[in-house]
């Protein structure tokens, strides 16, 4: 972990931060046990069943299948994809802390300071813009599209609606004193110029759609060509390039604002346009989101997945409309949701639905929104004859080459539901059709191999089988955390080499060294804060917290016949268990090791070879400390 900080700010902005507020933000949660336990579908592997939990009280977090783990600062290094600095940071401002200014210089953070800078120039961006929409002398023909469009003051300030006035250096001049061109082009506002020296400046012109982040940052913007300008474009829509701050593949429009109201309805309302999804909202639909000049990616649904239960998209009802809704949805018909398709009524986008119609008859509209599949279906069925035995047979054809794209749907429930379905609407044998779909999986697999996400998973994540050692081993872990003042008996007895799982060994020498080096008991938030943010360790800790809780280690190590009349250095019978094969596993090593310095013996000790002396050091020290700890282990 990065010392520039100083541990106190590390810890100051650990505790300012509540884990569950943070990881809520990109992954939908729901309480357990009291609130002690926040659990919701894993962002690191595909998850179907909320195998993720995060711990308050132990501001960390842990997935039970794919073993991901991790703190705070883990959580923004992993999701956000920066190194450890930029997460404090990152975290340090979310908290309203002020980083300390020592810890900025250096060269190691120019990355840092990069991102950082960008945040604040759009930021700064966002509200020149939005002012010059209000009040600006220059921006009366955006005022009037945005009068025309309907939209109220409440939502253009909502949003942070702006306009970038027909000034091709606008945005070098009202920087001037205050950013560098360097830092405005980081930030996406300006590019320099192909054909000469200099800049200009990126959405001249434009109505201004600012984009946040599931944080509410404002990282991006969408632009719009307004009617009745100077300014000639072939694109109607200029969105930011990607940059540090900015993926537009995984970002949604409106989704800040959205976030609490798709977690709440289990619905997620995708339409294609900013105007769409602002008119939603306007309109009172908040959960309504957009994509960002894109089609809908794996990311977007894997994304929605963690707080929705249905997906609704919802595209015009032209040929456009229909053709980009048929080429969406054989991705996702695997996905575990609830994948439905709208097209907007009269040719119409939801825009212009919403301003003839009400809210009320929009939702209408979503809760008969046909399943993907049913959609499919039907597109099919509108451009075919199905009377004729040449018609089924094509419609048959488009069905089953739709349900061969979609990987991961092969050998499903999912799969045999649609494909009985389809089989009765188009009156042909389900098993001929079945075997024409395995005919044609094996032709588009090429050699390739397609298998369940839930088979897949269950290889990848599945874990390794425990020996009787390990399992010891595991045990005496969840003794000492759930026990920690029990490590300076244990760590007179074992060691870390004494560990044979490597994992066991790292979090029992963290324990010891606490104990031996700063007099701390590894109890649970030192150990937290000594494993510094490393997602191995920390999804360990937890893991061994969780399983210590389910077997009840406590009263085992507290269910203790005679307590009263034991003496101080006895050893608790359930820790005197588990301490058995550890030392018998030690026994015949040092047995082992005592035979071969008998049969080299001959030998001077420069002459042994280094396997032997370490072990002879080893066997040395065991001795040493078990004299200078007495206990009643035989």
């Amino acid at each position: 972990m990065d010392q520039s900080f100083g541990n106190d700010f590390k810890e100051l902005v650990r505790s300012s931060t509540n884990i569950v507020d943070l990881v809520s933000e990109v992954v939908a949660l729901k309480p357990l046990h009291g609130g002690r336990d926040f659990v919701g579908l894993c962002p690191f592997h595909d998850d179907k069943n909320p195998s993720f939990h995060v711990y308050p009280d132990r501001q960390s977090y842990r997935c039970w299948v794919c073993d991901a783990g991790g703190d705070c600062f883990r959580w923004v290094i992993e999701i956000e994809r920066v190194p450890f600095p930029e997460a404090l940071e990152s975290l340090a401002r979310r908290a309203r802390l002020e980083v300390p200014k020592h810890a900025r210089s250096g060269g190691s953070h120019e990355n840092i300071s990069r991102k950082t800078d960008s945040l604040v120039v759009v930021e700064w961006a966002v509200n020149l813009m939005n002012q010059t929409l209000r009040t600006g002398p220059t921006a009366d023909n955006a005022r009037q599209y945005v009068l025309k469009r309907k939209l109220s003051d409440e939502t253009v300030n909502h949003f942070k609606l702006g306009y970038h006035p027909e000034d091709w250096n606008w945005f070098l001049e009202k920087a001037r004193g205050k950013f560098t061109p360097a830092q405005l082009v980081s930030a996406g506002l300006i590019q320099e110029r192909n054909n000469g020296p200099g800049y200009f400046d990126n959405l001249v012109g434009r109505l201004v759609f600012p984009i946040f982040d599931e944080r509410g940052r404002p990282v991006a913007f969408g632009g719009r060509v307004l009617p009745g300008g100077n300014i000639e474009s072939d694109a109607k829509y200029w969105n930011s390039v990607e940059s540090a701050i900015f993926q537009k593949r995984r970002m949604l429009f409106a989704f800040d604002r959205a976030r609490e109201a798709i977690r709440k309805s289990k619905t997620a309302i995708i339409v294609e346009g900013y105007m769409d999804c602002i008119a939603c909202h306007q309109a009172g639909i908040m959960n309504a989101v957009a994509t960002l000049g894109t089609a809908m990616t794996e990311e977007h649904v894997r994304f929605l997945r963690r707080f929705a239960e249905k997906v609704v998209l919802v595209y015009d009802s032209d040929d456009a409309g229909q053709q980009a809704a048929e080429r969406s949805i054989s991705r996702f018909l695997a996905q575990d949701l609830d994948l439905r398709v709208l097209n907007v009524p009269s040719g119409k986008d939801p825009a212009d639905y919403l301003e003839a119609h009400t809210s009320q008859e929009f939702y209408k509209l979503i809760e008969g929104a046909a399943e993907a599949w049913e959609y499919k279906l039907q597109s099919v069925l509108r451009r075919t004859d199905s009377g004729s035995v040449a018609g089924r047979q094509q419609i048959l054809n488009h069905m089953l080459d739709f349900l061969a794209e979609s990987q991961g749907l092969s050998g499903t429930v999912r799969e045999d539901i649609i494909l009985r379905n389809v089989c009765w609407r188009v009156q042909v044998d389900e098993r001929t059709a079945r075997q024409q779909l395995n005919e044609l999986r094996s032709k588009k697999k090429k050699g390739g191999i397609f298998r369940r996400d839930s088979d897949r998973i269950s290889a990848e994540f599945a874990p390794r089988p425990e020996n009787a050692i390990e399992r010891a081993e595991r045990e005496m872990l969840e003794i000492i955390l759930t026990c920690p003042e029990t490590i300076d008996l244990i760590q007179h007895h074992i060691g870390a080499d004494d560990f044979e799982n490597v994992r066991h060994r790292r979090l029992l020498a963290l324990c010891i060294d606490l104990w031996k080096e700063d007099g701390d008991l590894p109890e649970l938030s030192r150990l937290i804060i000594a494993a510094e943010s490393d997602s191995d360790l920390l999804s360990l800790i937890n893991a061994v917290v969780d399983t210590a809780e389910e077997k009840g280690i406590f009263r085992l190590m507290t269910d203790q016949p005679n307590r009263d009349e034991q003496p101080e250095t006895s050893v608790p019978d359930h820790l005197e268990r588990v301490l058995g094969p550890i030392l018998e596993r030690r026994e015949k090593r040092l047995n082992l090791v005592s035979k071969q310095i008998l049969s080299q013996s001959a030998k001077p000790l420069s002459e042994l070879d280094d396997d032997i002396k370490d072990a002879l050091r080893r066997l040395y020290n065991f001795r040493q400390s078990q004299m200078g700890h007495p206990s009643s282990m035989k």
